[in-house]
């Protein structure tokens, strides 16, 4: 392990600290993620376990839908909006965070690329990485 990831919201307000080896770092490029994101894709990194996450600070949450049906909760910090967590309806002990919340964001190296289907030419991403027009299935949590 290269050590624990840390980071948290703009303003300081939430912070956490990892003491896990993620499951994934993708990048998603479906409408949700571009809507919240305010780009072309949201980056992520998704662990295993809620039990390695040292969380400080309350975020407000909002659910929506995956395609699915699969309920995802997205946590965010109340005073700077920033958003930093989300878990998921159909896989509970999993935490994902937003790779941009991380105090070093360089320690984010994507795997691959879900929900290509709904990307734009102008978003680009890396095309060495493995994509996927939806979400593979063993890898889908919502």
């Amino acid at each position: 392990m290269s050590g624990a990831f840390i980071g948290g919201c703009a303003c300081g307000a939430i912070r956490y600290e990892i003491s896990a080896e993620p499951l994934a770092m993708t990048d998603c490029q479906c409408r949700h993620c571009q809507q919240r994101s305010g780009t072309g894709h949201g980056s992520y990194i998704t662990f295993p376990s809620r039990q390695a996450v040292k969380l400080r600070g309350e975020a407000r949450h909002w659910d929506i839908a995956a395609d699915n049906g699969n309920v995802k909760t997205h946590g965010f910090c109340p005073n700077c909006g920033t958003p930093v967590h989300l878990t998921f309806s159909a896989a509970p002990d999993r935490f994902a965070i937003h790779a941009a919340s991380l105090d070093d964001p360089g320690r984010y190296k994507p795997q691959a690329v879900v929900f290509t289907a709904s990307g734009h030419a102008w978003d680009r991403i890396d095309p060495a990485l493995p994509n996927f027009e939806g979400m593979p299935p063993s890898e889908d949590p919502a």
